[in-house]
C-alpha cells in the first residue's frame, strides 16, 4: 500500500493517509471514512501527532490492532492514530519495553527466541500490547495486568505509570480515562526453557481453535461478576440470532459475526442482546468493544 507523507505543523516526514475507510483497519472490516489516519513509527513522532491534534482540539482516537472496536458506518469526523509501526522490543536484565503497536505475535515470537516465559496466555489474540494494556486484555484466568510493571505515556509530557496508578479491572484501567496516549509497556520477565515456551504456546492456541469464525471484534461484552456473559446470552436463547448482516454466533454466544452487515447491523443486534438478556436474567451487560463515531438507537 502505498503511503503519503503528511506535511504540516511539525509532522513532516510521518505517514499519513487521508479519507480512509476505517473498516480496513479493524478485524469487523467496518467503519466509514476518517479525516487521516497518521502512522508514527517512533515515540517522538506518535507525541507529536497526540500534541498536534490535541493542541487543534481535533476529535482524534488511537487505533492499535482494531480488534476490539466498532465503527459507525458513513463518514467519521475523527482522525487517527493508528499504532501499527510503532513496534519492537527492547531487553533489560529485569523487564522486557514493548512499544504499544507490537501485537502479541511478535511479543510470543521474541519470547520463543530469547527463551522468556509468562506471556504464552496471550498467545492467538489479535491485539497490540497497547491495547492489551489499555483493555488489561487476556483471558478469564489472567490478565496482562499481571505482566506490567509501568505503562509509558505521552499527554504532553513524556511520563511512566506504575502499575499500581492504573486501576487495572475488568477490561479497563486508567488509560481508559485520561487524555493520553500509550506509547509502550514495561514487562517482567522470567527465563523459560525454549521448548517450554512453545509447549505453552501451543497448547493455548489449542484451547482458542473452537472459537468462532468470521469477521469479529472478539468478545462483545464484559463478564459479569461470577457469570459469563456468553453463558447468560445463551440462556436467552439468543445464538442465532440476526439482524441484517449481523448474527450471534452458535459456538460462542459473546461474539457477534459481521455476515456482510454494516455497523449499524451489529450496534442494534448489541442493544438487543443487552436487552434481552436483562429481560431474562435481570443483569445488565456491559459492553466491551469500544464505539468510535455515531451511532443512532433504534427499536429492534
Amino acid at each position: 500500500m502505498h503511503y503519503d507523507n503528511f506535511r504540516n505543523n511539525g509532522l513532516d516526514g510521518i505517514l499519513c493517509k487521508q479519507n480512509m475507510p476505517l473498516g480496513s483497519y479493524t478485524t469487523y472490516g467496518l467503519g466509514g471514512k476518517v479525516k487521516r489516519i497518521y502512522f508514527p513509527k517512533t515515540e517522538d513522532e506518535a507525541a507529536a501527532v497526540f500534541k498536534y491534534l490535541n493542541g487543534g482540539g481535533e476529535r482524534f482516537f488511537v487505533l492499535g490492532n482494531g480488534s476490539n472496536v466498532l465503527a459507525a458506518d458513513g463518514d467519521i469526523n475523527y482522525s487517527v492514530i493508528c499504532t501499527k509501526y510503532l513496534s519492537g522490543i527492547i531487553e533489560s536484565d529485569e523487564s522486557l519495553y514493548c512499544l504499544s503497536g507490537t501485537t502479541v505475535k511478535q511479543l510470543l515470537d521474541f519470547c520463543v527466541q530469547n527463551e522468556i516465559g509468562g506471556f504464552e496466555y496471550l498467545a492467538g489474540i489479535p491485539a497490540t500490547v497497547g491495547g492489551l494494556a489499555l483493555m488489561n486484555g487476556g483471558i478469564p484466568e489472567k490478565h496482562i495486568a499481571e505482566n506490567i510493571i509501568s505503562v509509558r505515556l505521552f499527554d504532553g509530557n513524556f511520563k511512566n505509570l506504575p502499575n499500581e496508578k492504573c486501576k487495572f479491572g475488568n477490561k479497563h484501567s486508567t488509560m481508559r480515562d485520561i487524555n493520553a496516549i500509550i506509547l509502550g509497556v514495561y514487562l517482567s520477565k522470567n527465563a523459560v526453557p525454549r521448548e517450554a515456551v512453545k509447549e505453552n504456546i501451543t497448547k493455548y492456541l489449542l484451547k482458542r481453535r473452537n472459537q468462532p469464525a468470521g469477521k469479529s471484534c472478539g468478545c462483545v461484552f464484559k463478564n459479569p461478576p461470577n457469570q459469563s456473559a456468553g453463558r447468560l446470552i445463551d440462556k436467552a436463547g439468543l445464538k442465532g440470532s440476526k439482524i441484517g448482516g449481523a448474527e450471534v454466533s452458535l459456538k460462542h454466544a459473546n461474539f457477534i459475526i459481521n455476515r456482510g452487515g454494516t455497523s449499524a447491523d451489529v450496534y442494534r443486534l448489541i442493544q438487543f442482546v443487552k436487552r434481552r438478556v436483562f429481560e431474562c436474567c435481570g443483569i445488565l451487560l456491559e459492553e466491551e468493544v469500544i464505539y468510535i463515531g455515531e451511532f443512532n438507537d433504534f427499536d429492534s
